[in-house]
């Protein structure tokens, strides 16, 4: 994926240690743009979907699903106390359960990606807001076709469902798109 250089040059304006927060819709391509943008960097990438609570086994709104306060004690609060090193549990679908410990080394700069990040007790954290783009529907029907072909583990019913709303009414309450310092158009 291509990077602007706009990005890049806002990036490297920035005091250290940098948080850079990289959100959008599920499925609209927030992984592969953070991976681009932390191999060019060189910037460690820690993604929300290692702070599940559980795995969704009813409804539940706005991304809560999401440990968020988990995020923001094991991996935000020590890289803005400039810790080169620090650790995270790590969330396995699979297993239902945290795994083991991620350690993140970095130089100062560190990229956390996923969806509902962009709420006031986290963006309080990022010096940088990046918010990927894209119509709704085209980023469920992403969501499913990677789901599918990646993973082989086909999952359309949470994302017809539970992770549409909750897009819809993290959208709702949060406007991200609007509140974001970079929109990077990915449709």
């Amino acid at each position: 994926m291509n990077i602007p250089k706009l990005i890049l040059e806002k990036i490297s304006s920035l005091k250290t240690p940098v948080i850079i927060g990289v959100s959008g819709l599920g499925g609209v391509g927030k992984s592969t743009f953070a991976t681009s943008l932390g191999e060019i960097i060189h910037a460690p990438i820690v993604g929300v979907d290692s702070f599940m609570k559980d795995r969704p086994t009813e409804d539940y709104s706005l991304w809560e699903i999401m440990d968020f306060p988990r995020l923001e004690k094991e991996v935000l609060k020590p890289m803005l106390a400039n810790k080169t090193t620090f650790s995270y549990g790590h969330f396995d679908w699979e297993q239902n359960g945290i795994i083991g410990r991620r350690e993140i080394k970095h130089q100062g700069l560190l990229i956390v990606e996923g969806v509902g990040l962009f709420r006031p007790e986290l963006k309080k954290y990022l010096k940088l807001t990046i918010w990927v783009d894209c119509p709704v529907e085209e980023a469920i029907n992403r969501g499913k076709k990677r789901d599918r072909e990646e993973y082989q583990n086909p999952q359309d019913e949470y994302w017809d469902t539970i992770w549409k709303k909750n897009d819809q009414e993290y959208l709702e309450a949060y406007h991200p798109e609007k509140t974001a310092d970079i929109i990077v158009n990915n449709c």
